[in-house]
């Protein structure tokens, strides 16, 4: 029997850090399939490529070099072999941003096309490991166009699966000397597990992989950890943008910071807990688990910067989104989302020329206001009074700050 084989669309720092990092220690080969040619060559010709690790017990940073993988290109003349690995393959995993949504979504389409017509065809697993709340209805609406007989349609719906999972461990870009010796470089942490839906599967959990934690209930999970833990990045990325910092556990360790994020937080629990009615036992097993610190130190040691935490800021701000969406479920359990709303506003002042998003919504902000502006990118409506009451809440911070 052939070794283990997963293919990861998408190598990126949760492709290469989290899910070739867990795969990997399991035995599976890993096989990148990479949109652009030039980090395949990159790849190719170094045959490695360097992970640096985040401890999450805070002892600090190690460093480590990653082999034996494969690795193809997307697009161009080594498309073919893509789709005939995706043939191939019993489990597959998507880790890349939404601009790469509808090219991925085509490649599996049509290798799940071929594998539909393939005797005995077996199960195809796909990993979703991308922050989003509902991936596989996004996916399944790419997959589907490519599917044109019965047959295909068929072996869709009973053959594979679309995995939502819980990507809790921390992606990050190294510092310009670490990626000025090795182009490929990336930094992530070494949090334990991917949580994954346990009842998406039609090939059955891999067994031997530690770390993948299956649990039910994940579209409400994967909700409440964008409001939660994403949303907490979101608090303190963008107050922390505000007084200036750069690197985010700078920002974290401030008191100020610190304690606004913390009534966010508790805005947003409440949020959850009275739109999903979950209790609080049981909405805990897919939080992300404190792994405790080394003596003496304060927090993990990261070089990760404000910028990433809000980059793509119109996504980020929208109506189903981490600061958003919390606020609205808070507003709708009768609870008015103070620091939510506030984190919003600093949000509408968040200056990256970098991110191409961030400038189009100053640039809206300036020229219609910030009432527009809420409206436009928060999905809100003056019509519907909740949602009214928080885009004035949005509006009075705002003007407040200004």
């Amino acid at each position: 029997m052939g070794k283990k084989q997963i293919a990861l669309i998408g190598a990126g720092k949760l492709g290469k850090g989290y899910v070739a990092d867990l795969f990997g220690k399991a035995g599976y080969e890993v096989i990148f399939l990479a949109r652009r040619q030039q980090q395949v060559d990159t790849l190719r010709r170094q045959g490695s490529y360097t992970v640096y690790v985040s401890h999450e017990d805070g002892s600090g940073i190690s460093e480590k070099k990653v082999s034996g993988y494969q690795v193809w290109c997307s697009q161009g003349e080594e498309r073919e072999q893509c789709l005939q690995i995706l043939t191939q393959v019993p489990i597959a995993s998507v880790q890349i941003y939404d601009n790469g949504f509808a090219e991925a979504g085509k490649l599996l389409g049509e290798a799940i096309a071929r594998r539909a017509e393939l005797p005995e065809a077996g199960p195809l697993d796909i990993l979703l490991v991308v922050n989003y709340s509902d991936p596989d209805r996004i996916f399944a609406n790419y997959i589907e166009q490519e599917l044109h007989t019965e047959q295909q349609r068929t072996y869709f719906r009973e053959k594979v699966g679309l995995v939502k999972t819980l990507a809790f461990r921390g992606g990050f870009t190294p510092t310009a000397e670490q990626l000025a010796r090795d182009p490929e470089a990336i930094c992530a942490s070494d949090y334990p597990e991917l949580p994954v839906d346990q009842q998406a599967f039609r090939g059955g959990i891999p067994q031997n992989v530690d770390g993948l934690l299956p649990l039910d209930k994940m579209g409400e999970r994967l909700k409440a950890k964008l409001w939660t833990a994403n949303m907490r990045g979101g608090a303190i990325g963008s107050m922390g943008k505000a007084k200036g910092y750069h690197l985010f556990n700078d920002a974290g360790a401030d008191e100020e910071i610190q304690k606004f994020a913390g009534h966010c937080y508790e805005e947003a629990l409440y949020g959850i807990g009275n739109l999903f009615h979950m209790s609080k036992e049981d909405f805990e097993k897919g939080l992300r688990k404190k792994i405790p610190l080394v003596p003496g130190a304060k927090a993990r040691v990261t070089t990760d910067v404000i910028d990433r935490q809000m980059f793509g800021l119109n996504r980020k701000l929208g109506r189903e989104e981490r600061l958003i969406g919390p606020a609205m479920a808070c507003l709708e359990g009768g609870r008015l989302p103070y620091f939510l709303a506030k984190a919003a506003a600093y949000a509408f002042d968040f200056d990256n020329p970098a991110d191409p998003a961030s400038v189009e919504v100053l640039g809206y902000v300036q020229e219609y206001g910030i009432e527009k502006a809420v409206s436009k990118y928060c999905g809100l409506s003056l019509q519907n009074e909740q949602e009214r009451i928080l885009i004035q809440l949005i509006c009075g911070h705002y003007t407040d700050m200004h």
